[in-house]
């Protein structure tokens, strides 16, 4: 790069578009400080949408639903002892990380306390912790798990705004004041691990069922089946005992029910089939014959089994046939090292109706973004298809999109448009009320 030939990115140019901030954190995180660097705005623009946005929407989510419920949190927070697992859960993570960071940043390892950052909030925070909890803050009255849920989200947003402080000074300076910090960020000290928070046993269950999760979600991918679409039943065979998590393995991977097993084995079937390197040189003219008079034989009777072909009586042989363990009609088995996941797939009409309501409250709930109304605005809805495709759930689209009228047959409103929802075109009309 040549000064006199301003053959450079002009820096004030990437200030103004994607702010001090994401140019800091990406020269920060992206490689230690002594390491050259690739520099173009792209990778600026990528810091900006991946961590800090999803930093500021925590917040900004954070910030909308407290105001609704006017919580305070001086007034109404919740001791740590009456909160919830999911909730003890990030705190001891949020005290790893911090202790973690601090270890890097003395080490002059800046890169990796970035990362490690930005892996807790994207990771952790926003996809986990956050995702997990918004049915509590979506409740009208004020309960001491939604109370508890604030108290925890105010604590990590403070503490990660002073932890963030040396590294975004802005946006850490604007979180912390917005909640009531003091005079600011970087005239307040900087944090330190509570160790009596930190509880390895609880992170080592949530990463499990995390684990889990993740086969069970692989398993409705390779069965075709959408994560919105309810299911009757998991089964978890595994040595870890996280019966307490039951509710959040049920939230993540969409089922009715969650069932404990010792075995896989009730959920497997046997086949047999032809081993044919053994069947050629043994039975030559014949092979083709042996073979599908063994895929004719069952499972159980193929030990020792003789056959009859033309006339001359067989008697098979281990060699000659491989033996598979196969899962059975209606279920979906997957693993993850010695832990393995049964889906029960069978889709039943409720099941189905309950998945295509919320494929519904998706698409008015994206309406009512683009009409930029705010949570508490009222809205009549209208769906072009038949009331009995979302029997039983019209109360729950009603609820989950705050709509005083939901209408079926023809979508009219104050904004229509056509949706695709599983190959099928379906027009939804919102009206505000």
């Amino acid at each position: 790069m040549s000064k006199k030939a301003r053959n450079y990115i002009e820096p004030n140019k990437i200030f103004d578009r994607e702010g001090a901030d994401a140019m800091r954190w990406y020269l920060i995180s992206a490689s230690a400080p002594w390491s050259p660097k690739r520099f173009y705005e792209q990778v600026v623009r990528d810091a900006l949408g991946k961590f800090l946005l999803t930093l500021w929407n925590t917040y900004s989510f954070y910030s909308t639903y407290s105001a609704l419920d006017n919580f305070d949190y001086s007034t109404k927070k919740v001791e740590f002892e009456e909160r919830s697992l999911l909730d003890k859960w990030i705190i001891s993570r949020l005290n790893e990380v911090i202790k973690s960071v601090i270890g890097k940043i003395e080490n002059f390892e800046l890169h990796k306390a970035a990362r490690e950052i930005e892996e807790f909030v994207v990771g952790d925070i926003s996809n986990w912790y956050i995702r997990n909890s918004r049915k509590r803050f979506w409740l009208e009255e004020e309960t001491l798990d939604k109370l508890a849920g604030y108290s925890t989200i105010h604590e990590l947003l403070t503490t990660l705004s002073r932890l963030l402080a040396p590294f975004v000074p802005f946006i850490s300076e604007k979180i912390y004041r917005s909640l009531g910090g003091g005079e600011s960020v970087h005239l307040s000290d900087y944090p330190s691990p509570d160790e009596k928070k930190i509880d390895k046993e609880l992170e080592a269950k949530m990463e499990k069922v995390r684990e889990i999760t993740e086969v069970a979600r692989s398993l409705r991918a390779k069965k075709g089946i959408k994560v919105r679409y309810p299911l009757s039943k998991a089964i978890v065979i595994t040595s870890a005992d996280i019966s307490d998590m039951v509710e959040i393995l049920k939230e993540e991977i969409n089922v009715k029910e969650v069932e404990f097993s010792d075995s896989i084995e009730p959920f497997m079937g046997i086949t047999v089939k032809p081993n044919y390197s053994s069947l050629g040189p043994k039975f030559k003219g014949n092979a083709g014959k042996v073979a599908s008079a063994i895929e004719q034989l069952p499972s159980e009777n193929i030990k020792g089994a003789k056959i009859n072909i033309d006339g001359e009586e067989y008697e098979l042989s281990e060699e000659d046939y491989l033996i598979e363990k196969k899962e059975k009609e209606g279920f979906a088995v997957g693993s993850s090292g010695d832990d393995y996941v049964v889906l029960c797939t069978e889709q039943t009409p409720e099941l189905i109706a309950e998945g295509f309501s919320r494929e519904i409250i998706r698409r008015i709930q994206e309406m009512r973004k683009d009409m930029n109304l705010d949570m508490e605005d009222k809205i009549i809805s209208s769906v072009s298809v038949d009331s009995d495709r979302v029997k039983g759930w019209e109360n729950y689209i009603k609820g989950e999109t705050r709509s005083e009228k939901l209408v079926f047959g023809k979508a009219s409103g104050d904004m229509v448009k056509e949706w695709d929802i599983d190959g099928e075109k379906i027009k939804i009309g919102i009206k505000r009320l």
